[in-house]
């Protein structure tokens, strides 16, 4: 069915069928749906999303922009529900749903541009230690590094070298205030054939004995 065949759908019934987008079987009716329901919505949005922008000292692309971020946002958490108390009925409140998430997307884009991402999207996973010449220190750092780094390999020796892979990439490229990329992480779990809860239990058994090795075996 393509998505104009939908065009007569009930709102409520669109959002049922984009929640099936992660069902391989009904992806196709799903984006459809999703076509159907962007359509309908589209133009209610970018006019919210561009009052917005002009409030907020941003220009016509950015608003568009936001409005397309909020769709897509909408597509990966179609989770909806519908109070009466906060809407006299479902598209309104499904407009206001959108309302809330486009203003959602205007803060992150601030924060996007206060503190911009240090991510490229090439990051890799890394397998092995950096070699302890290279992280060029002073010769009188050296020796208190080289024990550290003696006692980090003796932890991941201890440990699967699934654990070890997870624990160097996300020690290599984890940064306060930003999550792995995406792509990495999808890197992580299709290589290593794990979960995502899988891979943060993991990486937190890694870290927790490493900590263990360092806080027991390192300088007083």
């Amino acid at each position: 069915m393509a998505w104009h065949d939908l065009k007569s759908e009930s709102t409520e019934d669109l959002v049922t069928y984009i929640g099936w987008f992660t069902d391989a079987d009904m992806r196709e009716q799903a984006q459809d749906a999703f076509i159907a329901f962007c359509f309908r919505f589209q133009a209610d949005l970018a006019k919210k999303c561009r009052v917005i922008s002009k409030n907020r000292g941003y220009d016509q692309h950015i608003a568009d922009d936001i409005a397309q971020r909020t769709f897509q946002r909408f597509l990966k958490y179609p989770k909806y529900v519908f109070d009466q108390k906060k809407a006299p009925d479902y598209d309104t409140g499904i407009k206001l749903y959108l309302y809330r998430m486009a203003e959602n997307m205007f803060n992150d884009f601030y924060n996007e541009q206060q503190n911009p991402n240090p991510f490229t999207g090439e990051e890799e996973l890394v397998y092995d230690m950096p070699p302890l010449e290279a992280m060029n220190a002073k010769p009188e750092k050296l020796k208190e590094l080289k024990e550290i780094y003696d006692l980090i390999q003796k932890a991941l020796d201890r440990l699967s070298p699934k654990h070890k892979i997870i624990y160097l990439t996300y020690q290599q490229y984890a940064q306060q205030g930003f999550k792995l990329p995406r792509k990495l992480t999808e890197k992580l779990r299709t290589e290593l054939q794990l979960t995502q809860a899988t891979v943060q239990f993991y990486k937190k058994e890694a870290f927790d004995k490493i900590k263990e090795y360092l806080d027991i075996y390192g300088s007083k």
